[in-house]
């Protein structure tokens, strides 16, 4: 495989000003899947937080690039692959939202109040203990 910056990537139907670059880095199949630091340097990322950004954009614009709790990343090779891709990444946005909801809570119940520590005091009015 090329690295990243000589690929000229490809394009999705008649998406033609969608380019990808990853996806046509990834092998078909979960059981061919590839590691994130091998895509880093297949990709020629600095990162794989870097990697993570490329994906995230790509994925945005239309490919599909499955991955699962750091089984790496692959193009599926079929629905059931999708669906469950789907089903992970939606259960993950589920659980983010829920985490959410406790820190949305808390901001509500201290509407008012001008002080709040969170480390254990229970000070209103903007009064510190010292």
């Amino acid at each position: 495989m090329q690295e990243y910056r000589n690929n000229q990537g490809h394009t999705h139907g008649q998406e033609s000003d969608k380019i990808f670059l990853i996806e046509p880095l990834l092998p078909v199949g979960k059981e061919n899947r590839i590691s994130s630091s091998e895509l880093v340097r297949l990709a020629g990322c600095g990162s794989v937080r870097e990697l993570q950004k490329r994906i995230a954009w790509e994925r945005e614009q239309g490919a599909i690039i499955c991955s699962g709790c750091g089984a790496g990343y692959w193009r599926p090779a079929n629905r059931d692959e999708i669906k469950a891709f789907v089903r992970t990444t939606e259960a993950r946005a589920f659980n983010t939202l829920l985490a959410a909801q406790g820190a949305k809570k808390l901001l509500k119940d201290l509407e008012g109040q001008e002080y709040f520590d969170l480390r254990g005091g229970d000070n209103v009015g903007g009064k510190k203990d010292v």
